[in-house]
This record gives C-alpha cells, structure tokens and sequence, in this order.
C-alpha cells in the first residue's frame, strides 16, 4: 500500500542545531517526514521541485565568513521556485516589522527562537499533516484521485439523502 510522507527541508548553517532538530522531529513523526538537511541557501534552493511541502529557515544563514543571506530572502527564492512550498522563518529577533513583512510574503510563520519554538513547528507540521486529502493519502494510502473521488461521492450521497428526504414530498 503506498503512503505518502511529509517533505521537510531544514536550512540552518548550526549543523548541531539543524541535526538536533530533525532527531526532535523524527521522534515524534517518525515515517510521516522526510527530513533533509541543507547547511547553505544554494544547495537547498537547488533541491526545491515542487516536492517539498516545508522549509525551516534560520532568520540569519551565515553563507561564508563575510556574508549572509535574511531568512525573508530565502522565503522570496523559494516561493519564486515553488509557491506552493510553506516556509517558516526561525529568528532569534523580535522583530515585528520582519515578521509582518514575512508573513505578507507567503510565510506560513514566523517563529522567535526560543523555548517553545521546537513545539511550534510541531504544531504547524501536524496541521499540515492532518489535512484532509494528506491524512487519507497518509493513513489509507489512496492516491490524490481517489481521496477527491471518495470525497466527492460521500458529500454527493449526503446531499441526495437530504434532498430526497428533507425536500421532496
């Protein structure tokens, strides 16, 4: 029976904060993610394809010694490639400003990292991973055709059943 995962990207430039992330994720998610790693905004931009259903983004990556790139940006890059792909900034600002601007730009959040940020995410990712045609695909292993097929004719039927029997005398 085919299931479907969660494709998660995890773009940080602390590879022990990245590492530990994903070790937190994959406990409580297990098989229901696929967790990547990307330590620079170039390689995970060159794997973004229409697959990837979230990308954690550090506010700040450092990308060599001089430079680096806002996390605002990377939201931009990656929503021009796919914008269907949900981002979450991870920032250690508060900045409401930043935040306000990710958020008209397409981010599904923008997080102050700190204590509850790890829990935050969880949360995002469980909404998403409860959705509807997700949560068939995931549990039953029915393809997008059948989950809207399925759908369609239970809302069909309970429709006739309430004409029929509330409308028609």
């Amino acid at each position: 029976m085919e299931t479907q995962s969660l494709n998660v990207f995890i773009l940080n430039d602390d590879v022990m904060i990245a590492g530990k992330l994903r070790r937190y994720l994959k406990k409580r998610f297990g098989d229901k993610l696929n967790i990547s790693l990307f330590f620079t905004s170039r390689s995970c931009l060159r794997m973004i394809n229409g697959q990837v259903d979230l990308v954690v983004v550090d506010d700040y990556l450092q990308e060599t010694a001089h430079s680096g790139i806002p996390g605002i940006d990377m939201l931009q890059k990656v929503k021009q490639k796919d914008p269907k792909t949900q981002v979450v900034i991870l920032s250690s600002d508060e900045d409401v400003a930043t935040a306000v601007e990710a958020m008209k730009l397409g981010a599904k959040d923008y997080i102050r990292n700190d204590r509850s940020a790890w829990q935050q995410i969880l949360s995002i990712i469980d909404q998403t991973i409860q959705q509807p045609i997700r949560y068939l695909l995931s549990e039953f292993g029915v393809n997008v055709f059948m989950a809207v097929f399925f759908g369609t004719f239970i809302s069909m039927g309970v429709i006739t059943y309430l004409a029929l029997h509330y409308w028609v005398k």
